[in-house]
């Protein structure tokens, strides 16, 4: 019996590490897919920009037809390319040491103040970018209630250097209210409506428009919470 109740023992315990194997396994992979970001080392980024690197995006005014969201060409070239050159989208536009707030003092000199938004290899879709030193890609943007540029990157992402930084563009009209989203309310009879806007209370009342369809409308006053740079943890 004691050798029985040792073997179940011995068997449970191999079966609790395989399973937390198994889960710290998968919280590894689960934490790279949702933070790729978190890969690049941008408190070390320094700026090396020279004439013999480029990166330019077209177009320069997105959401001309009312959309939130757009893609855009960017071209690129370097004379010393590598595998591990990058893109990096930044917004606002202006990244640099300048736009540093006193709540985040620098740690390197120089630096850059707010990480991209998104980024993508120069080698992606590209792979004749190693040897050529030139490349292009497209890439979607959201509005961001702010312009945007690109920059090219060399060192990869654990110790990226600025060589080229493109031209400024924006939405056409980057406070637009947009992504409108419905929940339930505190009653079984109340619905609730948010949505996001740049406008701020000073420059425009906020309003919800309802009624049955076909039927008279109410006009509904609503409350607004705003949000800061210096709101968001990390900036």
């Amino acid at each position: 019996m004691t050798e029985m109740f040792v073997g179940i023992m011995t068997a449970f315990h191999l079966i609790w590490e395989a399973i937390l194997w198994v889960c710290l396994t998968l919280r590894g992979v689960a934490s790279d897919y949702h933070q790729p970001l978190s890969k690049i080392a941008i408190h070390k980024a320094t700026a090396a920009v020279h004439g013999s690197a480029y990166i330019k995006v077209t177009p320069s005014v997105l959401g001309l037809k009312g959309g939130s969201s757009e893609w855009v060409t960017v071209e690129y070239g370097c004379n010393q390319p590598s595998t591990d050159d990058w893109i990096g989208v930044f917004s606002p536009s202006n990244f640099n040491e300048s736009s540093c707030s006193p709540e985040s003092p620098p740690t390197y000199s120089p630096l850059l103040c707010t990480a991209p938004i998104k980024f993508q290899y120069a080698t992606y879709l590209n792979p004749e970018y190693e040897e050529t030193g030139n490349g292009r890609m497209r890439l979607q943007l959201i509005n961001q209630r702010s312009d945007f540029s690109f920059a090219l990157f060399t060192g990869g992402l654990s110790n990226p250097t600025v060589v080229a930084v493109s031209n400024t563009i924006s939405f056409a009209n980057p406070k637009a209210p947009v992504y409108p989203r419905l929940a339930q309310g505190k009653l079984w009879n109340e619905i609730t409506v948010t949505w996001t806007s740049g406008y701020g209370t000073e420059e425009a009342e906020p309003f919800v428009e309802w009624g049955p369809v076909g039927g008279g409308t109410t006009q509904s006053p609503v409350g607004t919470l705003t949000f800061h740079r210096n709101s968001m943890c990390g900036t």
